[in-house]
């Protein structure tokens, strides 16, 4: 196949599932680099095989287009040479696993960048540890079968973007050969003003946040329900829970219990409501990965968080002791209710969530400028062995999935 030009500053990403800010972390982090994208002079097309999405940003408001793109279709292939982008930025590694092979054969000069969201090796290797009741170790997440073709995916890529500094510490101390592919890129969410919110007085409740399909967010709402919340309530008879969650299952919806002090109200279409009338935000986490943006937002609307040590992975340490983590359910609840009822704990806690989360809460895109500088360095900075692993993963994945692909698109089409 020849090799056609790209044209500059064109950027197509390729999502797992559409952008949806306001049901998901995924969706804000996603939006996020769109919009430092847009402010660099990106032409973009954003491309996803999923079909709609309940909670969809607009993205044609922005001046970014919607294609709907197949699996193991050819139309993917001349869909990429009519447009001949000069970036490609998959959304998990998953994206890449998909569809890098057909770019690389297609747009060779085109440079490939994977934003991980998440290690997802990680987080399910650490879901079997909570399953099989022993303490997650690094071994287990080597060990899980995700590892391998995750890892893989970030070899391949030309540049990974991070989103979490214990994940960047993870990757370099297992895989130092990544190195020079890895840029830790926070959290990322441009800072809206605020204004005036409530003050200790005017707040009342505990509020849980979680997507329904993200299952550490099911883990976390059955473990307030069978171990953590009726330890609350006896230590605060009165105390009342709200769970807020896009794509909530039948399951969880069945757990509203309103004189448990036990309510499950579903999709919250403003967070901020939300967030600016709750007292303690509480965030029982056993299992997961990334950055949790519920903790983020929370801090951004001056809410607190309790929440395991989990919770806040990638945004502070809670090794020490602090008022506002614990990972027994014992402790936990307990820290809960005093944080609830002391105003001088409570503004300590949100103090110091605060001048965290404002790391993750940026007014520029600096952190992406530095991995788009770095991608036009000359590859000569990788070093040899690095390149060389990267090839071969290159070579051994392509040839295997671009047979089983073009197999299967035969099939489909009824072809011997």
């Amino acid at each position: 196949m020849s090799e056609p030009d790209t044209i500059p500053k064109s950027l197509l990403v390729i999502g797992y599932t559409w952008p949806e800010p306001n049901a998901t972390a995924a969706g804000q982090r996603i939006m996020w680099l769109l919009q430092g994208f847009l402010q660099k002079g990106y032409q973009i097309t954003f491309a996803s095989t999923a079909g709609p999405g309940a909670y969809e940003a607009d993205l044609e408001s922005l001046g970014i287009e919607k294609v709907r793109i197949r699996l193991n279709d050819t139309s993917f292939d001349r869909f990429l040479s009519a447009r001949r982008f000069s970036l490609i930025l998959f959304d998990r590694f998953l994206t890449e696993e998909q569809f890098s092979w057909r770019i690389r054969d297609c747009l060779p000069n085109a440079r490939l960048l994977l934003d991980t969201e998440d290690l997802h090796s990680l987080r399910y290797s650490r879901e079997e540890a909570v399953r099989k009741g022993r303490v997650w170790r690094p071994s287990d997440w080597v060990r899980d079968p995700r590892f391998y073709r995750e890892i893989a995916s970030l070899f391949r890529a030309d540049l990974n973007l991070i989103i979490s500094k214990p994940e960047m510490e993870l990757l370099t101390g297992e895989v130092p050969l990544l190195r020079n592919k890895l840029v830790y890129v926070p959290f990322g969410s441009l800072i809206e003003e605020q204004g005036k919110v409530q003050s200790f007085d005017g707040r009342s409740d505990f509020v849980f946040i979680g997507n329904g399909k993200h299952r550490p967010n099911l883990d976390a709402i059955l473990q307030l329900k069978g171990e953590i919340w009726p330890r609350i309530r006896s230590l605060l008879p009165k105390g009342k829970l709200q769970i807020y969650g896009a794509y909530l299952p039948e399951h969880i919806l069945q757990l509203h219990k309103p004189e448990e002090g036990f309510e499950v109200k579903g999709w919250a279409p403003d967070l901020k409501t939300v967030f600016g009338k709750a007292r303690v935000q509480i965030a029982p986490l056993r299992f997961g990965a990334g950055v949790k943006g519920k903790v983020l937002e929370a801090a951004r609307h001056g809410l607190p968080t309790m929440g395991t040590s989990m919770a806040f992975e990638g945004i502070l340490n809670t090794s020490g002791k602090v008022a506002f983590s614990a990972d027994t359910a014992d402790d936990f609840a307990r820290k809960a209710v005093h944080l609830y009822n002391h105003a001088t704990v409570w503004e300590r806690a949100l103090s110091i969530q605060k001048t965290e989360a404002a790391k993750h809460h940026m007014t520029t895109f600096s952190p992406l400028t530095k991995a788009l500088e770095m991608l036009e360095k000359p590859i000569e900075v990788v070093p040899e062995e690095t390149r060389i692993l990267e090839n071969m993963l290159r070579d051994e994945a392509f040839g295997r999935v671009r047979y089983l692909s073009k197999w299967i698109e035969a099939k489909e089409k009824g072809e011997d």
